[in-house]
């Protein structure tokens, strides 16, 4: 687990399972993400039990502190050890949530874990270019863009360009 002031990181497990799928089925959720649906149970407990036995990913549900509910997912996946990189995913489902510097809280968390406890050099991201509020997030968190990836992703009936985002070792804020 790993402790904040105001959430909490703990791996993602079984019992989270119809508050993750709740929250990746809010319309203003899946609409960012790069799937075109959310998962079935199921197919969420498969993929858990897959991510289990992997090395390269640690997922985690956020928790909020004051009520003790989850609010969403953060995680690394891709992580290579040999030449130290992961990349970054994060969710908010729980839209009372927002606002409330919990993301960026939780994004804190996880990168300091990346580059403190994992060792990690770099960590990056993708995300729909016209993603806003991600976009704020991400900045105020210190990734920079790296690049665009023009009409990369078709959603809902149209092509959408994807940023990259790193943010180097070097290049983590002290408040993170």
């Amino acid at each position: 687990m790993i402790e904040g002031e105001s959430v909490q990181l703990r791996p993602m497990q079984v019992s989270d399972t119809d508050d993750v799928i709740r929250m990746r089925r809010a319309p203003e959720v899946l609409a960012q993400l790069f799937s075109n649906e959310a998962p079935t149970r199921e197919e969420h407990l498969r993929w858990l039990e897959r991510i289990h036995e992997q090395v390269d990913r640690e997922e985690f549900v956020i928790v909020e502190r004051a009520t003790d509910s989850s609010i969403g997912t953060v995680g690394l996946s891709n992580i290579d050890r040999r030449h130290r990189h992961a990349q970054y995913g994060i969710l908010i489902g729980a839209i009372d949530a927002r606002g409330k510097g919990l993301a960026f809280e939780a994004s804190r968390l996880i990168l300091g874990y990346a580059f403190d406890k994992l060792g990690l050099q770099r960590v990056y991201l993708y995300v729909f270019a016209d993603n806003e509020q991600a976009l704020h997030l991400y900045r105020k968190v210190g990734f920079e863009e790296e690049g665009r990836l023009r009409q990369h992703i078709y959603k809902n009936g149209r092509f959408r360009d994807v940023l990259v985002m790193a943010i180097l070792r070097e290049e983590k804020r002290d408040e993170i």
